[in-house]
């Protein structure tokens, strides 16, 4: 009885697992950001009751983003106001809030993210809003406050991952508004994923930084 020679594996088809190997490497990540992004996109009240249906008159709360150090237009921006303009309702009372300061003399968030919005965009100038003092998200909720009230729908632009933690913020300062809140058009597979892996490591990250805190022994007084 002749012993079966073992086939010996061809260099190609050793080459060709290491990249898919590699790619699979590679892709996880984006796939796990992904996965943060669509979850994010869909988490819009904790009280699990329904969102409203109709929107009405609709107020779109475009978060700001610091410009580039030269000023520019950074790609975050950008893509906040692309989310927040494809999100707005159509009803002729429906307004963008573009909220975000800046250092002293310079263009604020929300004048940067206005001006792409209605140069490049072509958001009719009366549908835009400003708020120009906010320095972090808290203050992005708290100072688009008064342009919200009135509104019969409220949505949160962001990508999905920073849209989430405004919705909260809003549910915490005005339960009420919060019950307003319908889904922005925030969600798009693979748009702009070299964008969201940094974002899902940023909202990990500060996750876990908050879970420390939190169980933390307290420090002798």
């Amino acid at each position: 009885m002749t012993a079966t020679r073992p086939t010996r594996e061809r260099p190609w088809a050793r080459r060709l697992r290491a990249v898919a190997a590699v790619a699979a490497v590679a892709a996880a990540p984006v796939a796990v950001a992904e996965a943060l992004h669509w979850l994010a996109s869909r988490q819009l009240r904790g009280d699990g009751r329904a969102h409203p249906t109709g929107r009405g008159a609709q107020a779109v709360v475009v978060l700001g983003f610091p410009s580039t150090h030269a000023g520019g237009l950074h790609p975050l921006q950008r893509w906040r106001t692309e989310i927040g303009v494809r999100s707005l309702a159509p009803d002729a009372g429906s307004r963008l809030i573009f909220t975000g300061g800046g250092p002293p003399g310079a263009v604020t968030e929300a004048e940067a993210m206005a001006g792409y919005a209605r140069e490049t965009l072509g958001v009719p100038a009366e549908k835009i809003r400003l708020e120009t003092a906010a320095r972090n998200t808290w203050e992005n909720i708290t100072f688009a406050l008064p342009f919200v009230e009135s509104a019969d729908t409220v949505t949160i632009a962001s990508d999905p991952l920073h849209a989430a933690r405004g919705r909260r913020y809003l549910r915490r300062l005005r339960p009420e508004l919060a019950a307003r809140v319908v889904p922005a058009d925030d969600y798009r597979f693979l748009d702009h994923w070299w964008l969201k892996l940094p974002i899902a490591g940023y909202e990990i990250a500060r996750a876990v930084l908050r879970a420390a805190q939190r169980h933390a022994p307290a420090r002798p007084a």
